[in-house]
């Protein structure tokens, strides 16, 4: 699947590396260009694992950064991996997402699906998705949390602990989540659960620091409730509610 990804920050490096790896073909935007050439010079990161799937991912033209708008074109999925800096309010957040739209929106064709990634209030992606309709852009929002850890990212982002796909009502949401289905088939073929929920339900949960998981290590010189508490500040979530498939 053709996919494009706007913003190389952190979080747009690890979607779009971990996006390659798993077989797409994509597309990495930012107007920065010192940014992206970061990435083929050698970028600095932490995350391990990340170096190598960034190579590989250039050395195979599956990752094709670019600060040409213009190539996005095509994509089925366009990835907004912007707005998650950790010091922006909600306010920001949306701002930035809202610019980072507007720039994409003349490049989005009919049944094309723009994913958010960053945690923002609830009904950002409703309005979003206005936007885009008083433009007589055809294209449909979604929401898909991040729920990495740091320094399991590239782990979490490939194998899991589960997938939540924030989808709009009616045959629109139903479209979307079968184009889900595909972005994240490899992840699914791990035997990672899949949950199928509202918009707002997935904006609220998209704060990037990682589902725990079972035996996850506790850190040192904190008790097992500080642990949980640094794990993840996800809130706890009526999965049962929104439904698995």
């Amino acid at each position: 699947m053709r996919v494009s990804v706007s913003g190389c920050g952190r979080r747009g490096v690890l979607h779009a590396a971990c996006l390659a790896a798993a077989g797409h073909e994509v597309v990495l935007h930012d107007t920065d260009a010192r940014a992206l050439d970061a990435l083929r010079t050698g970028l600095t990161t932490a995350e391990p694992r990340l170096h190598r799937l960034l190579a590989l991912g250039l050395v195979s033209g599956r990752l094709r950064p670019t600060t040409d708008r213009t190539a996005v074109a095509g994509a089925r999925v366009h990835l907004l991996c912007v707005g998650a800096g950790a010091g922006l309010d909600g306010a920001s957040r949306v701002a930035a997402l809202r610019d980072a739209l507007d720039d994409l929106a003349p490049h989005l064709g009919p049944g094309e699906l723009v994913v958010g990634r960053a945690r923002v209030p609830a009904g950002t992606a409703e309005r979003l998705a206005a936007g885009l309709a008083a433009d007589g852009v055809r294209a449909t929002v979604a929401w898909v949390p991040d729920e990495h850890r740091p320094g399991h990212a590239v782990v979490d982002l490939l194998r899991p602990a589960r997938l939540v796909h924030g989808v709009p009502d009616g045959p629109a949401g139903e479209r979307a989540s079968a184009i889900l289905d595909a972005l994240h088939a490899v992840q699914l073929a791990t035997g990672a659960p899949r949950f199928v929920t509202d918009l707002a339900t997935a904006e609220d949960l998209g704060h990037g620091h990682g589902t725990p998981r079972p035996g996850d290590a506790v850190l040192a010189g904190a008790d097992d409730g500080d642990a949980r508490g640094v794990a993840s500040s996800t809130p706890g979530v009526p999965l049962a509610a929104v439904g698995a498939a």
